[in-house]
């Protein structure tokens, strides 16, 4: 009977095993057949691209480069995945990219940012000293053509990087400026700038001020510098301007923040297969009234830092709503030199919330600056800025809090 009994046991696990390979071997049938059928597809698609190419050989009647047009399919590929912050750069354009966050750059002097729908770029800032101050560039003058491309088809970073190009070389660009009823074309000698991106100093009322322009390299070191100074000058809290900050390097942003922040998540990145790293600080926190201004052209790392501050109950977010970039992008580099530029992650703030899904930070306190403000931005003195001012009170007020709970 024992005997048996084994047989039967011995029967039943061949079985199964016979059962579960029977269901392995279908399963990896599926998956080999499906990814024939994707190769087909893959091997379709190049077929046609290459049909069109033969009859543009054959038939075209005009002169063209080739180069060109294996450009042009890269740029619609890229550009067809609808990402406002994926794109295709040739070779001399991504290495200006690779090379942009160092802290030190070749171009005229500027910030600027991109009106999608209109195409074109926007001065938010002149450098002091800078070649493009030289030229009579304004902020709010839009660029529409660099070099003779237009900048609604190549898109901004590559608009960006054509202007940054080699120093002592001329670039040519063109603005759309407010009253001028005719396009007005520039010629600017690029040369290296030190970009000072972080700058301080002591408002009335014995108010911090840190206006951050960007995240690039080096800022986190900056900012220490500038925290540390502010410190020792006995601050009694301290407003940080992220306005017209373009974003920058995640660890630089990370840095940044760990000094200002209770012990938590500051941010956390989840890529297409799921996997995900946190960022976090440490129990070393700033025990200050803090406020962050914010508006529109507060893009990425700039978001991160307002949310961070709000979330975190340290401070509160005042101006206007930001962009809602909350997509990371990784430079990969092609085999001739040229790369891309692709979204390979989504960012999330330290309580999980998606700037992609929400649209950008809500400010605590929206404060709107009039047509004349946002045109003499750079040129208004501190009691002309109702956002700063706005901030300020808000760091008053919490300053008062603090002293009345003591």
């Amino acid at each position: 009977m024992r005997k048996k009994q084994i047989m039967t046991t011995v029967a039943l696990m061949l079985l199964t095993a016979a059962i579960t390979y029977c269901i392995t071997l279908y399963a990896s049938e599926r998956e080999y057949n499906a990814k024939l059928a994707n190769l087909s597809e893959r091997e379709a698609e190049y077929a046609k691209i290459a049909e069109v190419r033969g009859y543009i050989d054959k038939y075209f009647v005009e002169d063209y480069e080739e180069k060109d047009i294996t450009d042009g399919a890269l740029y619609g590929m890229v550009a067809m995945l609808g990402d406002r912050w994926s794109y295709y750069l040739p070779a001399e354009e991504f290495s200006a990219v690779v090379n942009s966050t160092s802290g030190k750059i070749v171009g005229i002097g500027i910030n600027a940012s991109y009106d999608s729908d209109a195409g074109e770029l926007i001065v938010l800032d002149v450098f002091e000293d800078s070649p493009a101050e030289d030229a009579k560039l304004q902020p709010f003058d839009r660029i529409v053509n660099v070099d003779g491309a237009d900048v609604s088809q190549i898109g901004y970073d590559a608009a960006v990087k054509k202007i940054q190009g080699v120093a002592g070389t001329v670039v040519s660009i063109s603005v759309k400026r407010e009253g001028a009823p005719n396009l007005i074309t520039l010629s600017i000698t690029r040369r290296e700038i030190d970009v000072q991106s972080v700058k301080s100093k002591i408002l009335d009322g014995n108010i911090g001020y840190i206006k951050i322009s960007s995240f690039d390299a080096n800022v986190d070191k900056d900012f220490a510098t500038a925290l540390a100074n502010l410190k020792k000058a006995d601050v009694k809290g301290i407003v940080f301007d992220v306005r017209n900050n373009p974003g920058g390097l995640l660890n630089v942003l990370v840095k940044t923040l760990d000094p200002l922040l209770p012990e938590g998540i500051i941010i956390s990145e989840e890529n297409k297969e799921g996997k995900s790293m946190t960022h976090f600080s440490d129990k070393n926190e700033l025990n200050l009234p803090m406020a962050v201004i914010t508006n529109e052209y507060s893009i990425s790392a700039a978001e991160f830092f307002a949310a961070a501050i709000q979330e975190s109950g340290k401070g509160k977010v005042v101006g206007t709503p930001t962009t809602g970039k909350g997509l990371a992008q990784s430079q990969i580099p092609l085999k001739d030199g040229s790369g891309l530029i692709l979204s390979v992650s989504k960012y999330y703030t330290g309580r999980g919330t998606s700037l992609v899904d929400t649209g950008g930070i809500k400010p605590d306190k929206v404060v709107e600056l009039t047509e004349d403000q946002t045109k003499r931005f750079y040129l208004l003195k501190d009691h002309e800025d109702p956002q700063l001012q706005a901030a300020i009170e808000i760091v008053k007020g919490q300053k008062e809090t603090t002293e009345e709970q003591g």
